[in-house]
């Protein structure tokens, strides 16, 4: 099947799409976001016309904004007014949306790991930590590091430090804080949480 040339072709034929598409998802409410958002996702990667990806770009850009700001405002705005429980997207986390946009903070913090060889000190790069392959996304600019520095998980992380870097001597776990990254975005403090070594003996 080509995609038709004229504009006005490509539009109805995105139209009929979309109403397709929006069909199906309230023929199956279980499985809507992946209807919606799965058919754009899979044009834009396997399409090889400019075009008909671009085309896809759009609808999946138009569709996902649909979908957020629908499932942001659905509990509080939409339901009062319309006095009906609307449907709900499954699997879709967090529902509460726009409140992750507010009172954000200019104070930041996280924490940076390094190694010991004798003298030597380094830090080590979280993707060398965690080699795992991601979906779309990066745990590792998530911040996934700041559960190793509660101290109840010191024994678990520096074995599987021992095991992944065996020629080091140590490992330190160290918390690093900006008090205002907008007054003074270069203030760094930072702090040792534990050392392997450290954590060894206390546990002797």
């Amino acid at each position: 099947m080509r995609i038709p040339q004229n504009p006005i072709g490509r539009t109805l034929l995105t139209l009929a799409a979309l109403c397709l598409m929006v069909y199906w998802a309230r023929r199956f409410p279980a499985a809507s976001l992946f209807v919606l958002l799965v058919p754009p996702v899979l044009v834009i990667n396997f399409a090889h016309d400019p075009r008909t990806r671009n085309m896809a770009i759009s609808v999946f850009v138009v569709l996902w904004l649909f979908v957020f700001h629908y499932e942001s405002t659905r509990a509080f705005y939409l339901n009062p007014v319309t006095q009906i429980e609307l449907p709900k997207f499954k699997f879709l986390f967090p529902p509460a949306g726009w409140i992750m946009f507010y009172n954000v903070d200019d104070t930041y913090s996280h924490i940076e790991v390094y190694r010991r060889m004798g003298q030597n000190v380094q830090l080590i790069d979280p993707h060398d930590i965690f080699r795992t392959r991601t979906f779309g996304f990066d745990n590792i600019h998530r911040n996934v590091l700041s559960v190793v520095g509660i101290r109840g998980n010191a024994a678990a992380f520096c074995q599987y430090l021992t095991w992944r870097f065996p020629s080091y001597d140590d490992f330190f776990v160290m918390a690093v804080y900006y008090p205002s990254l907008v007054k003074e975005p270069h203030k760094r403090l930072q702090e040792v949480i534990y050392s392997c070594e450290a954590a060894a003996k206390d546990r002797r």
